[in-house]
This record gives C-alpha cells, structure tokens and sequence, in this order.
C-alpha cells in the first residue's frame, strides 16, 4: 500500500528523505560537515550520470535521489542551527542591541526580543529581559541599546517536560538575558522598519480597533486571536476552557480560518464567473491575493502557509474539471516548508496542521462512506462535520497526548456546536471593520459578535464542566505513537484487502503497543 501511495503520490518520495535528513541534522552533531557536502555532490553526479545512460540503472537513481535529498536535509539543519551557535563565556560584558520589537510587560520585567552584536558585529537574537521602572517603560523597538550583562544559553525547566531549549532554537533565538536597572543605555534610535515589523502595526491598528469598539476582557481576547492571529491576551483559564472542551485548535489560526475566508471570497465572486466565464481567473487571482495578503497579516504562521498553500492549490485547480491530487498537494507542500526552514519539522503546530489534514483525506471519505446518505442537507452538513472531526481526532490524538497529556471526550459535540458560531463571528469581523467610516452602524455590528463570543465562551465553559469532559495526566512515549501509527496505517491497509495475513499484521503491532505502554506504566509507578 505504501508503495502505491507514492506512486500515486510521488512527492513522498521526495519528503520522507528529506525529514530523514532533518531529523539527522537534528539530533546528531557531526563536527566534519565536509563529507555531507561530498556525499551530496556524488549523489548529485550518479544522478547526472545515470541520466545520460540507459534506463537499466533506474534503481541507482532512485537510491542516489534519496541520498541527495536526505543530504540536502541534514546540510539546511546544520545551516539553520549553526546561527544560533554561540560561544557562551559565563562572564558580564558590555554589548551593543538593537530592539526588534515592541517590549512585551511581564510582572517584574520588560521582554525585548533584540539583536546582540558580538565584537565581529555578527548578530544573534536574543531575549534580553529588563527590569521594570520608569527608565525601562520608555524602551521602544528600534532603540539601540548600549547594555552590561551576561548572556546565557537557555536550559530546560527540570520541574516540567517543555523543550524550552528546542522552542528557542525552533524559533531562531540563540539564548537569554536579565539586565538590571542601571546596567543599560539607549544610544539611538533606527526608524526604519522591515516588512514585518509594519504588519505588527498593522495589527495594533486592527487590535486598537476593537477595544475602541468595547471589546475586553476574554471576548477581545477571543477575537484578536480568531482574526488577527494575536493570542496574547488569552487568560489561562480562558485556555484551559478551550483545551478540556476540545476546540483549542479554533485559537490557533489554521485551515478552519483561512476556509472560512476562501469561502467567503467564492459566495462573494462566483456570481461574476457564472455571468461570464472571462472573469473567472481573475476571480480566482483575487481569492489568492486575499489569502496570502490575510497570511501575511497574522504572521504567515506555519498552519497558515500550509492552508493558504493549499486553498491556493485548491483555486487554481478549480480552472480545470479534473479533481486536483490534494494529497500530492499537501505533501509538496510540506517539502517546499521544509526546505524553506527545515526546523519546522519540530514545531507541534507544523505537526498538528499536516497530520489532520493528512488524516482528513485519507480518512474521512472512508468515514463517510460507512454513514447512511442522508437526504436532508441539515444532517448532511453535521455529517461532514461529525466525519471530519474524527478524522483529524483519529490523526491528532497520539500527537496531543504526547505533547500535552490530555484527551477531550466531548470533541465530537463541541465542533459540531462551535463552527457555527466561529463562522459568524469570522464573517461578522470582516463585515465589520469594513463599515469602519460608519462608526454606528459598525458599533452595532461589534455589539452582535461580542454577544456571540460570550455566547460561544460560556457554551464551552458548560462543556468543559460536563462528566469526564477529559481524560488528563496521559502519558506516553514517541515509540509509542509510531506504533499507533502504524496500527492505522496496517489497519487501513487491511481495509483495502481484507486478508488473514493483514488481519494478523495489523493485531500483531496492536498487541506489541499494548504490552510497551503497560510496561512503561509499570515502571512509572
């Protein structure tokens, strides 16, 4: 079956190398990076070579493709991590910064992510965190800032099972620095501004918006994630809400927002390219543009790259009558992320995003097709929600309870009553800041989403409260969740053939993850 997967779908064979290649640039740390480059380069050459000869060495050149490729991998790893590398003294020492952001306000400190510069003035990001008082509230970002500290290499909290070392180093952030009152100096101030730090304006203007429209408290907190990607302002209880309830997927920007819009766009233009079929490819230009342009907005967030990418696909292929090959689609995708920035392949979200959407379309036709057909376009709307739920439920469940420990019981119910009141609230956002030169009819506007936000927060909070609503302090291993996956996959697999042998297989790999969790939960006591 796998075989043929990637001979439907052959950009696997392209990406499975390449996160080998990660993974090893990753975790092994080989001082004499020369030889990946030659491995590589005579890869390169068989590949060239076999090319130019007859077809009879076709495994050779699929053996040498790997081989590149996986090279590739580990060379753009060992790239990315090598500048963040720093040569750590232990010793105070006077550097100069320059602020990257606006300072965030913590309970006894300001965060300023910034760039240091080194005696060879290269640059590395750190997060120098200053202490709060009057001088230190005046810091803005692009101040230039002369400082006295000791600059530190993060390390993990011993106390809890966070990777704060990998988040950092995921997040391009080379370490950490605490700068006491008295031990800094604004030297000047650059008023230029990149691209990205305009967006972030951008985004206040939008933010500010809403509180000048009324919106505080967990509604404002609820709408500046949803919209603006922002999450900030998100209390933990807030968060925890959402988590036991089984939606906290809905904070995180992703393909239910970026659906939402490219929905939206098609009820807007498709009138146009039913009237006249010319205007059908500028309609689906202007449903791209739209879609990147609101990435670009909310900080093109590795699920929101992915659902753009894809809906993007899903638009162009929408030229054509012939169905586009979506997973094809989602796995190019996920190589071209890759090789963009191969640490990616570490951030949950980035793992979370292609395992749903890979689970929805491997799954979810299956899912569908075992549900009676119903006649009523009401139920089989709840249908689809109901299939695609668990779909990505079946896909992200290893993963979440990996990570975070926990799995929601009531995630069926809660998707099914919350997509309704998230489509309106998305929609309502749009409809209302376009009527921004119309101060009273958007103040009406704003009035209505705020009561659906509350209406959508206390619904959660009564699901999150119901019986058993999840099932906490699960704790399992990556061997673990391999072997769940590949319970699915043989499982599937057995689907497609039913045989004594797949049957056997399949219950083979369940009973060895059966007995490897219940002797870690032996040892664990």
């Amino acid at each position: 079956m796998l075989s043929a997967a990637i001979q439907r779908h052959p950009s696997i064979r392209l990406l499975l190398p390449l996160v080998a290649g990660i993974v090893m640039g990753w975790y092994l740390h080989i001082s004499h990076i020369e030889w990946v480059c030659a491995i590589a380069l005579l890869s390169w050459g068989v590949l060239v070579t076999e090319r130019l000869l007859s077809k009879r060495f076709d495994w050779l050149f699929g053996s040498a493709l790997n081989v590149f490729i996986l090279c590739i991998g580990y060379l753009l790893t060992s790239w990315q991590l090598a500048k963040i590398e720093y040569p750590f003294s232990g010793k105070a020492d006077s550097y100069i910064a320059v602020i990257k952001e606006h300072p965030q306000e913590k309970p006894r400190t300001y965060l300023l992510p910034s760039d240091v510069y080194d005696r060879n003035g290269k640059s590395h990001l750190f997060l120098l965190y200053i202490t709060k008082d009057e001088a230190s509230a005046s810091i803005n970002r692009g101040d230039t800032i002369l400082l006295n500290t000791t600059l530190q290499a993060p390390s993990n909290d011993n106390t809890g099972d966070f990777d704060y070392v990998g988040y950092l180093k995921r997040k391009g952030v080379t370490g950490t620095a605490y700068v006491r009152a008295g031990h800094w100096l604004v030297k000047g101030h650059n008023n230029k501004t990149s691209w990205m730090q305009r967006l972030q304006d951008s985004r206040a203007i939008v933010i500010d918006r809403y509180k000048s429209l009324g919106f505080e408290g967990d509604e404002f907190a609820i709408l500046s994630a949803l919209t603006t990607g922002s999450k900030e302002e998100l209390s933990d209880e807030i968060r925890e809400v959402y988590s036991v309830a089984g939606v906290s997927h809905v904070l995180a920007l992703s393909g239910l927002h970026i659906g939402l819009i490219y929905g939206f766009m098609l009820l807007l233009l498709m009138p146009l390219w039913k009237h006249s079929s010319y205007l059908k490819p500028i309609s689906i230009c202007i449903i791209i543009i739209t879609l990147w342009a609101f990435a670009i907005f909310t900080g093109l967030s590795t699920s929101v790259v992915r659902s753009t990418i894809m809906f993007s696909m899903h638009a162009i292929a929408s030229m054509r009558e012939e169905r586009p090959a979506t997973l094809h689609v989602l796995t190019l995708t996920a190589f071209g992320m890759l090789l963009f920035n191969p640490l990616w392949l570490f951030d949950v979200g980035f793992q979370l995003s292609f395992i749903a959407v890979a689970s929805i379309l491997v799954l979810q036709p299956r899912l569908a097709a075992s549900l009676p057909k119903p006649s009523n376009v009401v139920v089989k709307k709840v249908k689809d929600i109901m299939t695609v739920s668990i779909a990505a439920q079946i896909g992200t469940a290893p993963l979440v309870i990996l990570y975070f420990h926990r799995f929601s019981t009531h995630f069926l119910l809660s998707n099914i009553l919350v997509l309704p009141l998230i489509t309106i609230i998305m929609y309502g956002a749009v409809i209302m800041l376009f009527f921004t030169p119309f101060s009273g009819f958007q103040q009406g506007i704003a009035d209505c989403i705020n009561s659906f936000i509350k209406a959508l927060n206390e619904l959660l909070l009564f699901l999150s409260r119901l019986p058993m609503a999840s099932i906490d302090n699960l704790w399992t291993s990556v061997l673990e969740i391999s072997l769940f996956y590949c319970c699915i996959y043989l499982f599937i697999r057995y689907l497609n053939l039913r045989s004594a042998t797949r049957a056997i297989s399949t219950l083979f790999v369940v009973w060895l993850m059966v007995g490897y969790h219940l002797i870690n939960a032996i040892n664990r006591l």
